[in-house]
Protein backbone atom coordinates (compact mmCIF):
# COMPACT_ATOMS: atom_id res chain seq x y z
CA UNK A 1 0.00 0.00 0.00
CA UNK A 2 1.70 3.04 -1.11
CA UNK A 3 2.86 5.48 1.63
CA UNK A 4 2.20 3.39 4.41
CA UNK A 5 5.46 2.36 6.87
CA UNK A 6 6.03 -1.71 6.47
CA UNK A 7 6.13 -1.76 10.17
CA UNK A 8 2.94 -0.32 10.06
CA UNK A 9 1.20 -3.19 8.26
CA UNK A 10 2.88 -5.46 9.87
CA UNK A 11 1.94 -4.33 13.36
CA UNK A 12 -1.90 -4.13 12.21
CA UNK A 13 -1.67 -7.87 10.45
CA UNK A 14 -0.32 -9.38 13.53
CA UNK A 15 -2.86 -7.32 15.70
CA UNK A 16 -5.86 -9.31 13.72
CA UNK A 17 -3.86 -12.27 14.03
CA UNK A 18 -3.85 -12.59 17.59
CA UNK A 19 -7.55 -11.09 17.82
CA UNK A 20 -8.72 -13.86 15.71
CA UNK A 21 -6.78 -16.64 17.65
CA UNK A 22 -8.00 -14.85 20.58
CA UNK A 23 -11.79 -14.59 19.50
CA UNK A 24 -11.17 -18.41 18.74
CA UNK A 25 -9.46 -19.57 21.69
CA UNK A 26 -12.02 -17.47 23.81
CA UNK A 27 -14.96 -19.56 21.90
CA UNK A 28 -13.63 -22.76 23.52
CA UNK A 29 -12.58 -21.51 26.77
CA UNK A 30 -16.60 -20.62 26.87
CA UNK A 31 -17.18 -23.96 25.86
CA UNK A 32 -14.97 -25.73 28.21
CA UNK A 33 -16.78 -23.27 31.39
CA UNK A 34 -20.11 -24.34 30.06
CA UNK A 35 -19.42 -27.91 30.52
CA UNK A 36 -17.66 -27.10 33.80
CA UNK A 37 -20.81 -25.16 34.82
CA UNK A 38 -23.33 -28.21 33.95
CA UNK A 39 -21.71 -30.39 36.30
CA UNK A 40 -22.55 -27.72 38.86
CA UNK A 41 -24.87 -26.89 41.33
CA UNK A 42 -26.71 -24.14 38.76
CA UNK A 43 -27.23 -25.15 35.62
CA UNK A 44 -27.73 -21.56 34.86
CA UNK A 45 -24.38 -20.17 34.35
CA UNK A 46 -23.64 -23.07 31.56
CA UNK A 47 -26.54 -22.16 29.87
CA UNK A 48 -25.29 -18.27 29.89
CA UNK A 49 -22.29 -19.11 28.94
CA UNK A 50 -23.07 -20.84 26.33
CA UNK A 51 -25.40 -17.88 24.70
CA UNK A 52 -22.73 -15.09 25.16
CA UNK A 53 -19.86 -16.92 24.26
CA UNK A 54 -20.09 -17.25 20.20
CA UNK A 55 -21.31 -13.50 19.92
CA UNK A 56 -18.32 -12.12 22.52
CA UNK A 57 -15.87 -14.27 20.73
CA UNK A 58 -16.83 -12.59 17.51
CA UNK A 59 -16.84 -9.29 18.69
CA UNK A 60 -13.25 -9.87 20.15
CA UNK A 61 -11.96 -10.57 16.79
CA UNK A 62 -13.74 -7.82 14.96
CA UNK A 63 -12.92 -5.36 17.90
CA UNK A 64 -9.30 -6.11 16.59
CA UNK A 65 -9.52 -6.02 12.98
CA UNK A 66 -11.67 -2.54 13.13
CA UNK A 67 -8.59 -0.98 15.43
CA UNK A 68 -5.60 -2.50 13.05
CA UNK A 69 -7.87 -1.09 10.39
CA UNK A 70 -8.19 2.65 11.95
CA UNK A 71 -4.68 2.32 12.88
CA UNK A 72 -3.67 2.93 9.18
CA UNK A 73 -4.63 6.70 8.41
CA UNK A 74 -4.74 5.94 4.40
CA UNK A 75 -7.88 3.46 5.16
CA UNK A 76 -9.15 5.74 8.13
CA UNK A 77 -9.01 9.01 5.71
CA UNK A 78 -11.07 6.45 2.90
CA UNK A 79 -13.34 5.39 5.66
CA UNK A 80 -14.25 9.32 6.81
CA UNK A 81 -14.84 10.08 2.76
CA UNK A 82 -17.98 8.14 3.31
CA UNK A 83 -19.99 9.17 5.73
CA UNK A 84 -21.35 6.84 8.76
CA UNK A 85 -19.43 4.09 6.72
CA UNK A 86 -18.12 2.86 10.49
CA UNK A 87 -21.55 3.77 11.95
CA UNK A 88 -23.06 1.09 9.89
CA UNK A 89 -20.22 -1.56 10.47
CA UNK A 90 -20.90 -1.60 13.95
CA UNK A 91 -24.56 -1.51 13.33
CA UNK A 92 -24.34 -4.56 11.01
CA UNK A 93 -21.82 -6.40 13.32
CA UNK A 94 -24.17 -5.60 16.75
CA UNK A 95 -27.15 -6.78 14.40
CA UNK A 96 -25.50 -10.26 14.04
CA UNK A 97 -24.25 -10.38 17.68
CA UNK A 98 -28.13 -9.52 18.75
CA UNK A 99 -29.67 -12.00 15.94
CA UNK A 100 -27.59 -14.25 17.63
CA UNK A 101 -27.57 -13.57 21.35
CA UNK A 102 -31.40 -14.25 20.67
CA UNK A 103 -31.25 -17.39 19.12
CA UNK A 104 -29.05 -18.94 21.48
CA UNK A 105 -31.35 -17.32 23.97
CA UNK A 106 -34.24 -19.49 22.59
CA UNK A 107 -32.60 -22.77 22.39
CA UNK A 108 -30.93 -22.69 25.24
CA UNK A 109 -32.97 -21.62 27.70
CA UNK A 110 -35.95 -20.78 26.30
CA UNK A 111 -37.03 -24.26 24.75
CA UNK A 112 -35.82 -26.34 27.75
CA UNK A 113 -38.03 -24.24 29.67
CA UNK A 114 -41.21 -24.74 27.53
CA UNK A 115 -40.48 -28.81 27.40
CA UNK A 116 -40.74 -29.07 30.57
CA UNK A 117 -44.29 -27.40 31.42
CA UNK A 118 -46.94 -29.54 30.84
CA UNK A 119 -48.64 -28.52 27.97
CA UNK A 120 -46.77 -27.98 24.79
CA UNK A 121 -48.23 -24.35 24.00
CA UNK A 122 -45.69 -22.95 25.30
CA UNK A 123 -43.06 -24.95 23.24
CA UNK A 124 -44.67 -23.93 19.84
CA UNK A 125 -44.48 -20.24 20.81
CA UNK A 126 -40.94 -20.46 21.50
CA UNK A 127 -40.42 -22.51 18.33
CA UNK A 128 -42.42 -19.69 16.07
CA UNK A 129 -40.36 -16.88 18.20
CA UNK A 130 -37.34 -19.14 16.97
CA UNK A 131 -38.27 -19.20 13.26
CA UNK A 132 -39.10 -15.75 13.12
CA UNK A 133 -37.40 -13.63 15.57
CA UNK A 134 -33.98 -13.80 13.72
CA UNK A 135 -35.21 -12.62 10.65
CA UNK A 136 -37.00 -9.68 12.46
CA UNK A 137 -34.02 -8.59 13.41
CA UNK A 138 -31.79 -8.58 10.84
CA UNK A 139 -34.61 -7.05 8.35
CA UNK A 140 -34.70 -3.93 11.08
CA UNK A 141 -30.38 -3.90 11.16
CA UNK A 142 -30.27 -3.97 7.54
CA UNK A 143 -32.59 -1.03 7.32
CA UNK A 144 -30.55 0.72 9.77
CA UNK A 145 -27.39 0.21 8.17
CA UNK A 146 -29.07 1.41 4.90
CA UNK A 147 -29.78 4.56 6.47
CA UNK A 148 -26.84 5.26 8.18
CA UNK A 149 -24.80 4.67 4.37
CA UNK A 150 -26.83 7.47 3.14
CA UNK A 151 -29.49 5.63 1.22
CA UNK A 152 -33.04 6.37 1.12
CA UNK A 153 -34.68 3.62 2.94
CA UNK A 154 -38.22 4.82 1.68
CA UNK A 155 -37.12 4.62 -1.97
CA UNK A 156 -35.39 1.40 -1.24
CA UNK A 157 -38.57 -0.52 0.18
CA UNK A 158 -40.37 0.94 -2.58
CA UNK A 159 -38.08 -0.88 -5.09
CA UNK A 160 -37.66 -3.44 -2.87
CA UNK A 161 -42.02 -3.90 -2.76
CA UNK A 162 -41.67 -3.88 -7.20
CA UNK A 163 -38.73 -6.03 -7.02
CA UNK A 164 -40.04 -8.08 -4.11
CA UNK A 165 -43.39 -9.01 -5.95
CA UNK A 166 -41.45 -10.11 -9.45
CA UNK A 167 -39.49 -12.19 -6.36
CA UNK A 168 -42.58 -13.30 -4.68
CA UNK A 169 -44.11 -14.65 -8.62
CA UNK A 170 -40.36 -16.73 -9.36
CA UNK A 171 -40.50 -17.99 -5.85
CA UNK A 172 -43.49 -18.81 -4.87
CA UNK A 173 -43.28 -21.81 -4.13
CA UNK A 174 -40.48 -21.45 -1.35
CA UNK A 175 -42.53 -18.86 -0.06
CA UNK A 176 -45.37 -21.21 0.21
CA UNK A 177 -43.35 -23.71 2.33
CA UNK A 178 -42.07 -20.95 4.86
CA UNK A 179 -46.07 -19.96 5.23
CA UNK A 180 -46.96 -22.84 5.78
CA UNK A 181 -44.12 -24.24 8.19
CA UNK A 182 -45.16 -21.24 10.34
CA UNK A 183 -48.63 -22.32 10.37
CA UNK A 184 -47.48 -25.83 11.12
CA UNK A 185 -45.49 -24.58 14.16
CA UNK A 186 -48.03 -22.60 15.64
CA UNK A 187 -50.66 -26.16 14.98
CA UNK A 188 -51.53 -28.11 18.52
CA UNK A 189 -52.18 -31.08 16.16
CA UNK A 190 -49.11 -30.88 14.80
CA UNK A 191 -46.00 -31.72 17.08
CA UNK A 192 -42.34 -32.89 16.63
CA UNK A 193 -42.45 -36.45 18.09
CA UNK A 194 -46.24 -37.39 16.68
CA UNK A 195 -46.63 -40.69 14.61
CA UNK A 196 -48.77 -39.34 11.19
CA UNK A 197 -50.10 -40.59 8.31
CA UNK A 198 -48.98 -38.18 5.48
CA UNK A 199 -50.36 -40.16 1.79
CA UNK A 200 -48.39 -43.70 2.00
CA UNK A 201 -45.97 -42.34 4.49
CA UNK A 202 -46.45 -43.47 8.44
CA UNK A 203 -44.16 -42.18 10.25
CA UNK A 204 -42.20 -40.26 13.53
CA UNK A 205 -41.98 -35.88 12.69
CA UNK A 206 -38.20 -35.79 13.54
CA UNK A 207 -38.44 -31.75 13.18
CA UNK A 208 -40.50 -28.74 11.40
CA UNK A 209 -38.61 -26.43 9.37
CA UNK A 210 -39.02 -23.82 7.47
CA UNK A 211 -39.59 -24.45 4.47
CA UNK A 212 -39.74 -29.01 4.81
CA UNK A 213 -40.95 -31.35 7.39
CA UNK A 214 -38.99 -34.33 8.16
CA UNK A 215 -40.06 -37.49 9.48
CA UNK A 216 -38.95 -41.10 9.95
CA UNK A 217 -40.75 -44.04 8.70
CA UNK A 218 -41.66 -47.81 10.06
CA UNK A 219 -38.82 -48.93 7.79
CA UNK A 220 -36.36 -46.20 9.31
CA UNK A 221 -36.34 -43.96 6.48
CA UNK A 222 -36.01 -40.38 6.55
CA UNK A 223 -38.36 -38.50 4.31
CA UNK A 224 -38.53 -34.81 3.77
CA UNK A 225 -42.34 -33.82 2.60
CA UNK A 226 -42.44 -29.82 1.51
CA UNK A 227 -44.75 -27.74 3.78
CA UNK A 228 -46.81 -26.84 1.45
CA UNK A 229 -47.93 -30.30 0.50
CA UNK A 230 -48.72 -30.88 4.23
CA UNK A 231 -50.89 -27.91 4.10
CA UNK A 232 -52.90 -29.49 0.72
CA UNK A 233 -53.38 -32.88 2.35
CA UNK A 234 -54.78 -34.75 4.83
CA UNK A 235 -52.68 -35.36 7.65
CA UNK A 236 -53.46 -38.33 10.27
CA UNK A 237 -51.83 -38.10 13.52
CA UNK A 238 -52.43 -41.09 15.25
CA UNK A 239 -51.42 -39.65 18.81
CA UNK A 240 -54.08 -37.32 18.97
CA UNK A 241 -56.36 -36.33 21.13
CA UNK A 242 -54.53 -38.88 23.13
CA UNK A 243 -51.84 -41.86 22.29
CA UNK A 244 -54.61 -44.97 23.07
CA UNK A 245 -55.79 -46.04 19.87
CA UNK A 246 -57.83 -48.89 18.74
CA UNK A 247 -56.78 -51.75 16.77
CA UNK A 248 -59.43 -54.11 14.58
CA UNK A 249 -58.83 -58.02 13.77
CA UNK A 250 -61.15 -60.00 11.88
CA UNK A 251 -61.14 -63.92 12.43
CA UNK A 252 -63.43 -66.51 10.18
CA UNK A 253 -65.17 -69.18 11.31
CA UNK A 254 -67.18 -72.14 10.21
CA UNK A 255 -70.46 -72.12 9.84
CA UNK A 256 -72.02 -74.04 12.52
CA UNK A 257 -69.23 -72.93 15.02
CA UNK A 258 -70.20 -72.55 18.66
CA UNK A 259 -69.86 -68.91 18.60
CA UNK A 260 -70.05 -68.12 22.58
CA UNK A 261 -67.20 -70.67 22.79
CA UNK A 262 -65.28 -69.22 19.98
CA UNK A 263 -65.88 -65.17 21.58
CA UNK A 264 -64.76 -66.79 25.04
CA UNK A 265 -61.36 -68.07 23.35
CA UNK A 266 -60.70 -64.87 21.76
CA UNK A 267 -61.13 -63.03 24.78
CA UNK A 268 -58.50 -65.52 26.90
CA UNK A 269 -56.54 -64.84 23.98
CA UNK A 270 -56.90 -60.58 24.83
CA UNK A 271 -56.52 -61.02 28.11
CA UNK A 272 -53.05 -62.28 27.57
CA UNK A 273 -51.40 -59.16 26.04
CA UNK A 274 -50.09 -57.02 28.32
CA UNK A 275 -50.35 -54.14 25.48
CA UNK A 276 -54.40 -54.16 25.31
CA UNK A 277 -56.05 -52.36 27.94
CA UNK A 278 -59.19 -53.11 29.88
CA UNK A 279 -60.61 -50.20 29.38
CA UNK A 280 -62.14 -49.26 26.91
CA UNK A 281 -63.21 -52.91 27.37
CA UNK A 282 -62.37 -55.27 24.56
CA UNK A 283 -65.27 -55.91 21.81
CA UNK A 284 -65.76 -59.84 19.72
CA UNK A 285 -68.57 -59.07 17.55
CA UNK A 286 -70.15 -61.08 14.22
CA UNK A 287 -68.95 -58.73 11.65
CA UNK A 288 -70.84 -60.49 8.54
CA UNK A 289 -72.05 -63.84 7.29
CA UNK A 290 -69.59 -64.02 4.47
CA UNK A 291 -69.88 -66.69 1.37
CA UNK A 292 -67.34 -69.41 3.47
CA UNK A 293 -67.21 -68.27 7.12
CA UNK A 294 -68.45 -66.31 9.82
CA UNK A 295 -66.30 -63.53 10.04
CA UNK A 296 -65.77 -62.16 13.99
CA UNK A 297 -64.78 -58.78 14.27
CA UNK A 298 -62.60 -58.18 17.66
CA UNK A 299 -61.95 -54.36 18.75
CA UNK A 300 -59.45 -53.71 21.21
CA UNK A 301 -57.83 -50.70 22.32
CA UNK A 302 -53.78 -50.37 22.99
CA UNK A 303 -51.71 -47.82 25.16
CA UNK A 304 -49.62 -46.48 22.43
CA UNK A 305 -49.70 -46.27 18.25
CA UNK A 306 -46.89 -47.83 18.01
CA UNK A 307 -46.39 -51.49 17.57
CA UNK A 308 -50.11 -52.50 16.36
CA UNK A 309 -48.14 -55.04 14.14
CA UNK A 310 -47.10 -56.90 17.03
CA UNK A 311 -50.33 -56.96 19.09
CA UNK A 312 -52.13 -58.41 15.79
CA UNK A 313 -49.30 -61.06 15.25
CA UNK A 314 -49.75 -62.19 18.70
CA UNK A 315 -53.66 -62.09 18.89
CA UNK A 316 -53.59 -64.44 15.67
CA UNK A 317 -50.89 -66.48 16.53
CA UNK A 318 -52.68 -67.30 20.02
CA UNK A 319 -56.22 -67.51 18.78
CA UNK A 320 -54.92 -69.94 15.77
CA UNK A 321 -53.24 -72.20 18.44
CA UNK A 322 -56.52 -72.18 20.55
CA UNK A 323 -59.13 -72.59 17.88
CA UNK A 324 -56.43 -75.80 16.94
CA UNK A 325 -57.04 -76.92 20.60
CA UNK A 326 -60.64 -76.52 20.74
CA UNK A 327 -61.48 -78.03 17.06
CA UNK A 328 -62.79 -74.98 15.62
CA UNK A 329 -62.17 -74.75 12.13
CA UNK A 330 -61.08 -71.52 10.24
CA UNK A 331 -62.03 -72.12 7.10
CA UNK A 332 -60.56 -71.61 3.82
CA UNK A 333 -62.37 -70.50 0.62
CA UNK A 334 -64.27 -72.68 -1.49
CA UNK A 335 -66.05 -72.92 -4.68
CA UNK A 336 -68.47 -75.27 -6.02
CA UNK A 337 -67.66 -75.97 -9.88
CA UNK A 338 -70.83 -77.52 -12.26
CA UNK A 339 -70.01 -78.73 -15.40
CA UNK A 340 -72.78 -79.26 -18.07
CA UNK A 341 -73.11 -81.32 -21.00
CA UNK A 342 -71.69 -79.02 -23.62
CA UNK A 343 -73.37 -79.59 -26.31
CA UNK A 344 -74.04 -76.72 -28.73
CA UNK A 345 -77.63 -75.60 -28.83
CA UNK A 346 -79.24 -76.55 -32.52
CA UNK A 347 -79.97 -74.06 -34.95
CA UNK A 348 -83.17 -73.99 -36.23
Amino acid sequence: MNGVPTQNIVLSLAIVTVGILGGYLLYYLFQWLSRKADRGRYQIDGILLRIFGPPVSVLVALVSVNYALYRIPQIRARFSEWDGAQRALFILTGTWILASLVKNLIREYGLPFAERTDTDVDERIIRLLDLTAVYVIWVVGILIFLRELGIQVTAFLASMGIAGLAVALAAKTVLSNVLAGVTLTADPNFRVGDRIEVGEHIGDVLSINLHKTVIRTRENEIVMIPNDVLGREVIVNHMLPEQRIRVELEIGVAYGTDLERASELLRAVIQESDRILSEPAPEVNVASLGDNAILLQVLVWINAPRGKRRVRDAVYRRALTRFEEADIEIPFPQRVVQLTDGTPAREG
